[in-house]
């Protein structure tokens, strides 16, 4: 006979017992891990999410020896273009980015103030790199990232082409995040926009903004250099666009020139003029659009960008065989407008 049988079904018992109980503690840690790990990517917006300073995560805690800086010049439109040229150039040839003391985009987006004087370098450090100039305007110049890794450098131009950061799209947003006081001033002044247009937010019903380039664009010295700004045919007509394809349309106007806009505008429905934003207010209240209608020039063509919804813009934008026509390459604005936008005339 066997001996001691009880005590060997004891012991086959209190294993099993130590095996359930391992098997339960394990699921309990992964499912207590599951509250703090999200798998899941979330989709970037430039609301009030916090999303991490990139340029600190990319710069700011390596050793570089080398800088890389830009000639900054125009406007909030074109200085975008260049600071995210900037960005992109330091990315991939491991060098510092340097941007003006008193750079504009401090005040508008959450980005690091990568100056000279925070690594305690010279004022005038820039104007002693070698120096290296685009070809042409609003064009994609594939020469300038040929330059030389780890050496620092100059860059001159204005880079107004999504070419340069092809496949850093996502990357791109997530530097150009608005500081949070313009976010949260953004969304309340859409929400009393729909409010006092009596607008409901359905499936079947949308928002378009409407970026009008009037002023400097409108006069003499751009006419005769090549740019035709669009006349009131067309904003219609790309009204008309959405309102075929939409049950319901809230049209929302920002512009350099609101008179010119009502004017033009005049006797259309569900449309609402923006006043008295600053230009950073403005392209983030025009952003948070569905969709949007963009005229020329670099500000509106951001403000299609961000929207990330159904983009159009004015297909005749340069007059062919004018100067500004002979300054682009392949005297066409394929580099500058993003795929896939709509044009209408």
């Amino acid at each position: 006979m066997e001996r001691y049988p009880q005590l060997k079904i004891y012991l086959l018992f209190a294993l099993g017992l130590l095996v359930i109980l391992m098997i339960g503690m394990n699921g309990y840690s992964l499912r207590n891990q599951s509250k703090f790990t999200d798998p899941t990517p979330k989709k970037h917006s430039y609301n009030n999410n916090y999303i991490p300073n990139v340029v600190t995560e990319k710069f700011g805690k390596k050793k570089l020896d080398g800088i890389v800086c830009v000639k900054f010049q125009g406007r909030l439109g074109n200085s975008m273009f260049q600071y995210v040229f900037l960005y992109l150039i330091a990315k991939l040839k491991h060098l510092y980015p340097i941007l003006p003391e008193n750079f504009e985009l401090f005040h508008i987006f959450e980005i690091e103030k990568t100056t000279l004087s925070a690594i305690k370098k010279p004022l005038n450090a820039c104007s002693k790199l070698p120096e290296y100039k685009e070809r042409w305007s609003t064009s994609y110049d594939e020469q300038l990232l040929t330059v030389p890794s780890n050496k620092s450098a100059r860059f001159v131009g204005y880079f107004l082409s999504w070419k340069y950061w092809l496949g850093y799209e996502d990357e791109i947003r997530k530097l150009l995040t608005f500081k949070d006081s313009i976010v949260q001033k953004a969304h309340a002044q859409m929400r009393n926009i729909t409010s006092k247009m009596e607008f409901d937010i359905t499936n079947e019903s949308v928002i378009v903004s409407i970026h009008i380039r009037r002023g400097d664009f409108a006069g003499s010295v751009y006419i005769n250099y090549g740019h035709l700004t669009p006349n009131e045919t067309y904003y219609r007509n790309a009204m008309k666009y959405f309102k075929t394809r939409h049950k319901k349309v809230l049209f929302v106007v920002g512009s350099n020139d609101i008179d010119w806009s009502r004017k033009a505008l005049d006797g259309e429905k569900n449309v609402y003029f923006s006043t008295g934003n600053a230009a950073a207010e403005d392209i983030a209240l025009l952003s948070l659009a569905n969709h949007t209608i963009i005229s020329i020039g670099t500000y509106g063509w951001w403000i299609g960008w961000m929207a990330q919804g159904t983009c159009v813009y004015y297909k005749n934008a340069m007059r062919p065989g004018s100067r500004f026509a002979n300054n682009v390459r392949t005297h066409s604005l394929d580099d500058f407008i993003y795929p896939g936008w709509i044009p209408v005339e």
